[in-house]
């Protein structure tokens, strides 16, 4: 039988070309009704954890979109834009809808459909990883990788992670988004609390804690520097205040200059553990 895509003319048995170049030609036509559709919409739930039509890969006429103006615009723009999947990203990024506050009103608490408020959703095991990476100014290391290589940029889930898999990297064994798992769970709790991720980075003598106590850095800078890079915010006064004094607390009445400083890498050690635990550095709100 020759070559052809569903309702694509078939190609003839001499045809020179790349059959998967046909394939793609066929899929991104713009009379395709589906191919663009389907990328809006997992693209659009991977933002806000839920597809305008949901399950994301659920789509059929009985399951309408809860906005299917919306969902239409989208694709229309995106097809218009020769599938460019960074303008799509742009463009959902700037939206008022993305930029809407986690914090419900009374009346839209239970909400997860209609975006009157931005859903609250733990962060990917890859871009947590990442993250905490990014932070500490550690890289994490994976055999057979360059040092600096990213888990997001890992190209299959063989690579060997505790924390990735603790944190519902999906195995790739099906097409199924389904695969990836958001749900918390002990292993995931006692990874942060004494696993190895966070506290090596923190011990490293390349870390961000290092670097700050071998260049003499006082108190206030660390905190702000910290919360800067964790939480892309400073800290309110209180914080500020608080985080300080445990600092400070940390050395007092300790009079051997040795014994001091290691007392005072010990409390931004752990200032640096407190912060990269909270939720509100685990979860996108």
């Amino acid at each position: 039988m020759p070559p052809q895509p569903l309702d694509a003319p078939p190609m003839a048995a001499e045809d020179p070309r790349d059959r998967r170049a046909v394939f793609a030609d066929w899929l991104t036509r713009p009379d395709n009704p589906y191919f663009a559709r389907a990328v809006v919409n997992r693209v659009w739930s991977n933002f806000f954890g839920r597809g305008l039509v949901d399950p994301e890969d659920d789509l059929r006429v009985s399951n309408p979109p809860s906005d299917e103006a919306l969902l239409d615009w989208l694709v229309a723009d995106f097809i218009a834009h020769r599938y460019d999947v960074k303008h799509l990203i742009r463009t959902i990024m700037n939206s008022a809808a993305y930029a809407r506050s986690s914090a419900p009103v009374p009346g839209n608490e239970s909400d997860a459909k209609f975006l009157s408020h931005y859903r609250v959703k733990r962060l990917p095991a890859e871009v947590l990883l990442d993250a905490i990476a990014r932070v500490t100014e550690v890289p994490t290391p994976f055999d057979g990788y360059p040092a600096g290589w990213r888990s997001l940029q890992l190209p299959d889930s063989q690579v060997s992670s505790t924390f990735l898999d603790s944190f519902g990297r999906p195995p790739r064994i099906a097409v199924c988004s389904c695969e990836r798992s958001a749900e918390p769970s002990m292993s995931q709790a006692l990874h942060l609390a004494n696993g190895g991720t966070i506290n090596e980075k923190l011990r490293s003598e390349s870390s961000a804690v290092a670097k700050a106590i071998a260049g003499k850095v006082d108190d206030s800078t660390i905190v702000e520097r910290l919360f800067l890079a964790a939480l892309s915010r400073r800290p309110t006064a209180a914080e500020r205040e608080r985080t300080i004094k445990a600092l400070k607390d940390a050395t007092a009445g300790v009079a051997d200059p040795r014994a001091a400083a290691t007392s005072r890498r010990q409390a931004v050690e752990d200032l640096y553990w407190a912060v990269l635990t909270s939720r509100e550095f685990l979860f996108n709100h």
